[in-house]
């Protein structure tokens, strides 16, 4: 395939027709110039990203060793086989960017908590997960010691590319701080502790994650469901506690999702 840029001794833009690709592998630049045909024995990572993340990953690699971009895309690899839900192509261009800037302020002696550890870890369970996975890697790799709070940071990273569909950074903060007060009123309402721990819990969350992402696009039109009359007389306590997160949220929540998080807060209840 033709070499349309250069962009260090490692990594080089390819094209056919009207589609670039950029190549990764030891020597696949050197002393080669574009209009050249590039050697795909060289070949040890292939990115096909959206135009606009091509342009900043091949920025990035200007400035920063192949190394960080190879353990990236590892981590990455790993994350889609726990992580269920599409991510963004940015994750490649954010994790690269913090590993770089992690490891060269660990080796001058900086470092920075994450103000919301506990609540990612809690909130963020298989995000968090591959954080740590991440910072095994990156210890044994690079051969230093960082601390396993900094899990937290990458798995924000992951949290960012999934709901960064349009590109524009999501308050995670905001987003947090949401969860965090609706596992309140399920508490206090209900006078129950929420296991944190549990696989209903988790499925909640992610309930939760993508209630409020449909909230802001799009306004549901009230279609109605017979089983809502149902859940409303079998689990009181739950439905009460759903009317109170609408409450929470200012919103008037359709039959559909009143029915949904009544069930979800149910489970809880139940255990």
């Amino acid at each position: 395939m033709e070499i349309r840029k250069v962009l260090n001794n490692n990594s080089v833009l390819v094209g056919e027709g009207t589609k670039d690709y950029i190549w990764i592998g030891t020597g696949i630049g050197y002393k080669r110039k574009p209009g050249q045909e590039a050697d795909e024995k060289k070949i040890d990572r292939v990115f096909v990203l959206q135009k606009k993340s091509s342009e900043r990953l091949m920025d990035l690699l200007q400035d920063i060793p192949m190394a960080y971009v190879i353990l990236a895309d590892e981590i990455i690899k790993y994350a889609k086989k726990e992580i269920l839900y599409e991510l963004s192509d940015t994750i490649y261009i954010s994790l690269t960017d913090h590993i770089f800037n992690m490891i060269r302020l660990e080796k001058e002696g900086l470092t920075f908590t994450n103000q919301l550890f506990w609540e990612v870890r809690k909130f963020y369970r298989k995000e968090f997960s591959v954080g740590e996975m991440a910072i095994q890697l990156i210890n044994a790799k690079f051969d230093v010691t960082l601390d396993m709070t900094e899990a937290a940071n990458i798995a924000m990273h992951f949290i960012n590319a999934e709901l960064n569909t349009d590109g524009q950074v999501e308050n995670i903060n905001e987003l947090t701080r949401k969860i965090k007060d609706i596992t309140e009123i399920i508490r206090m309402h209900n006078q129950i502790e929420v296991d944190g721990e549990s696989l209903d819990f988790e499925r909640f969350v992610t309930h939760l994650r993508f209630f409020f992402k449909r909230l802001e696009k799009v306004e549901v039109k009230n279609k109605g469901n017979p089983l809502l009359v149902y859940a409303i007389d079998k689990y009181r306590a739950a439905y009460e506690t759903t009317l109170l997160i609408g409450k929470y949220l200012k919103k008037e929540l359709v039959d559909d999702e009143q029915l949904y998080l009544t069930l979800h807060v149910q489970k809880l209840i139940e255990k």
